[in-house]
């Protein structure tokens, strides 16, 4: 086995912003690749692990690669090792290969997963779940990482990678020393690129799950407009305007805003307890027993789930998801669907609810 290390480049803003979206957890995150010789690991080996790690304003990368055929154990203690003092791992689509190979790989050698006390960040999940805010053919890391600045240049597939290794195994065997050289390097670089492109698309997640810092509200006739920045040292890598049902989007500069529209119409809120409510056909409302005890038998009726309701001519904002204490709104019928509060309720806060 030989280890390779190198400080893979990574602007210092992009380092920030990195860090500001993990938080906490920036110091004890490892984002990793793995390159095999086939997609079985039953039938194939791992013969590198990439990993990364954020020291300072640099992105730090470490590679354990295997130059015989005997390494791939070395390969799997070395990296457990430098997850010790790890709190999560940041993968692209590793959910999918990754971890479950090396897991088979770890279990085939008897040693210990060393994933079992981490946290598992997929990116490609997080991305593919919101796949709509990019505009973007497909969700491929390579795709993604041109939308972030990164255009790693000529590559190669997994496939050829893994005929690299063999001719690299080959030309080792056989003493053609420069040749092998090459073709490791060639192995190193696309695991390295791969490495640079994880790490950056970690801020892919400013657009997939923002958290709004310090929002403000603006209302006006026709739509509630949600405003939030980043810190001011930071901004967003690419300006994106999308759609979705409840609302638009628009990630410029540092500055994130939702453009929601208003309503207006009757809508109704839904009491959940019905049972304990009469209905009044007469005036197309529900009133709780206390009270609509004291009304005359003829003009009420045991409410339902369906009955059980007030309703209200205003001004309405749509959310994806109730605020909780919030006086929810619906369609009359359509009770689960979306829910709606009124306008002159809502509050910068309820940005996190339109997403």
């Amino acid at each position: 086995m030989k280890i390779y290390r190198q400080t893979l480049p990574v602007p210092a803003e992009q380092i920030a912003g990195i860090r500001y979206i993990l938080g906490e957890s920036a110091d004890r995150a490892c984002f990793f690749d793995i390159e095999t010789t086939g997609l079985s690991p039953r039938i194939s080996s791992v013969y590198l692990i990439g990993a990364a790690f954020l020291r300072g304003d640099s992105l730090e990368g470490i590679q354990w690669f295997a130059d015989d055929y005997s390494s791939e154990k070395s390969l799997l203690i070395a990296f457990a090792e430098a997850l010790a003092n790890c709190s999560v791992v940041i993968h692209y689509n590793g959910t999918t290969f990754d971890i479950p190979y090396l897991e088979k790989k770890y279990v085939e050698h008897g040693l210990p997963s060393p994933f079992l006390s981490l946290e598992s960040l997929d990116l490609y999940r997080r991305v593919n779940r919101q796949k709509q805010r990019f505009p973007t053919k497909n969700r491929k890391l390579v795709t993604m990482e041109k939308l972030l600045g990164f255009d790693r240049g000529q590559d190669y597939s997994g496939q050829e990678c893994t005929m690299l290794y063999t001719d690299f195994m080959q030309h080792k065997f056989a003493h053609r020393d420069d040749e092998a050289d090459r073709l490791r390097t060639c192995l190193l670089s696309h695991n390295a690129a791969d490495l640079q492109g994880t790490a950056l698309g970690t801020e892919l997640l400013l657009y997939t799950d923002p958290e709004p810092c310090s929002p403000s509200l603006t209302l006006d006739d026709q739509s509630a407009i949600f405003t939030a920045k980043l810190p001011d040292s930071l901004t967003y890598p690419f300006p994106l305007t999308c759609e979705t049902s409840f609302a638009g989007l628009d990630f410029q500069d540092n500055k994130f805003t939702v453009t929601a529209p208003l309503i207006r119409d009757t809508l109704y809120h839904f009491f959940p307890d019905y049972k304990n409510y009469y209905y009044l056909p007469d005036e197309d409302m529900a009133i709780h027993k206390s009270v609509g005890t004291y009304v005359d038998a003829a003009h009420r009726k045991q409410a339902t789930a369906s009955t059980c309701y007030v309703k209200k001519e205003g001004t309405f904002l749509a959310l994806k998801t109730a605020p909780e204490n919030a006086v929810i709104f619906h369609k009359k019928n359509a009770p689960k669907g979306a829910c709606y509060i009124e306008a002159h309720s809502a509050s910068a806060e309820m940005i996190s609810f339109l997403l």
